[in-house]
């Protein structure tokens, strides 16, 4: 009912929007000392609940069973900027309303960005506030995100809100086989009040990126260190072999990195090793305007087979109350371990996409595959989005998850998901 709805809903906003005339005032074209923008945004998914799978079973225990979950939201982002003189301030706001099948709202309001920047010169500027810095060259992943968040995967192009930093750049083009550098060193402060989900509390982190130029190559290093203490390093680069393609690698070592897992007895296990990460790939523009993403992720703190396993078992004791104590234990794994992406080793994600396909404008499909070479299950997305009409974009997506009940894809919550989209900018 609620997707038939959203679907009435979509179809009401798309013949205002696409009745609006089109004018054309020279004004805009002005240079003024204030920029703005608008994006709104509305989402309805629906889900179809994998009812056999553990994390199921824990998330509705001792809950009324579900076959459908649907949820939908509404968000707008404000952002604009003023200049004057050698300064410019950006503010970008968002605010986030959500819907749930348990009839719950819940409102989110975010600071994505707040910050001064400052030219001080033609080679020098810098930036002081809070701020969303998108380092890598990978389209899926970006293990050298020394200073960002991480994409997801479901929205990969989807803003990312920053924190707060000291940004400074110095900029040098030059002639040679060196056609540009730039150093970039980033100070980060962690405390209860600011970026308190950047790393541990109470520290001061500093980051350098130094970028490259070298003969049409594009080469990045990354140094991360916490407290005065070296953390991690990084580098990646990126060149078009020919005109229409690209290829391009990341790589990261980190020291003592923990990792935490459940062995056979059911016991938290934490381990500190060193960890590398690392992503190649490449994509190509053909001739019939199909575009092809391949890449490959490796990470070593991510968890294997086995100790997936025993976690998908971890689960089953709990559910037949054998032992009792287990449950609290699990959720608390759970919550601080499986929240984030790529959860195991090792990935293989592409994509293709076609636009205007059969000579239909403003039309394009795409559909990705990220599979998991350590359990071999797999995420497969199609996506079908359509900008018709001006300053609107609709999309539709569908989404399928499968593979063995004891591995990443194949044990989530819901086996597929079907997602409309509408996002209009003003």
């Amino acid at each position: 009912m609620h997707l038939k709805k959203t679907i009435l809903l979509f179809t009401f906003v798309t013949i205002i929007l696409s009745a609006q005339e089109y004018s054309f005032d020279f004004e805009k074209f002005e240079k003024t000392p204030y920029e703005h923008i608008g994006i709104f945004k509305m989402q309805s998914d629906i889900s179809k609940l994998n009812n056999s799978s553990d994390l199921y079973k824990l998330s509705f225990f001792n809950k009324e069973e579900k076959d459908f979950w649907d949820s939908h939201y509404a968000s707008i982002q404000l952002r604009g900027s003023y200049e004057i003189s050698k300064f410019k301030f950006t503010l970008d706001l968002k605010d986030k309303l959500s819907y749930t099948s348990n009839d719950e709202f819940e409102n989110d309001f975010s600071i994505y960005e707040s910050f001064l920047n400052s030219n001080l010169s033609t080679n020098f500027d810098f930036q002081l506030g809070k701020k969303s810095v998108k380092w890598g060259k990978g389209y899926i992943w970006n293990p050298v995100s020394f200073v960002g968040r991480q994409k997801d995967i479901n929205d990969i192009d989807a803003g990312l809100e920053g924190f707060w930093m000291f940004k400074f750049n110095y900029v040098k083009s030059l002639s040679g086989i060196l056609q540009n550098f730039s150093i970039s060193p980033v100070i980060i402060p962690v405390n209860k009040e600011i970026n308190a989900g950047f790393s541990d509390i109470d520290n001061i982190n500093f980051i350098l990126n130094n970028y490259f130029l070298i003969a049409d190559t594009d080469f990045d290093t990354y140094l991360f260190y916490e407290n005065s203490e070296f953390k991690k390093f990084g580098a990646d680069f990126a060149r078009n072999v020919l005109a229409n393609w690209e290829i391009h690698a990341e790589y990261v070592f980190e020291k003592d990195v923990v990792t935490n897992s459940l062995n056979s007895d059911f016991i938290v296990v934490s381990m500190v090793d060193n960890s590398h990460k690392y992503l190649f790939g490449t994509r190509i523009l053909f001739e019939t305007n199909t575009t092809v993403i391949l890449e490959y992720l490796h990470n070593d703190s991510g968890l294997d087979k086995e100790q997936m396993i025993n976690f998908y078992d971890a689960i089953d004791s709990t559910i037949s109350g054998n032992p009792q104590n287990l449950l609290p234990i699990i959720k608390d794994y759970q919550f601080e371990n499986f929240t984030n992406q790529f959860l195991m080793k090792d990935y293989l994600y592409s994509k293709f996409s076609h636009p205007e396909p059969f000579n239909v404008l403003y039309f394009t499909p795409s559909i990705f595959v990220l599979y998991n070479l350590n359990d071999n299950s797999k995420m497969i997305g199609v996506e079908f989005s359509y900008s018709r009409f001006n300053n609107l974009n609709l999309k539709l997506k569908y989404n399928s998850l499968s593979g063995n009940l004891n591995s990443e894809f194949g044990g989530k919550i819901s086996s597929k998901k079907l997602s409309l989209l509408i996002d209009y900018t003003f």
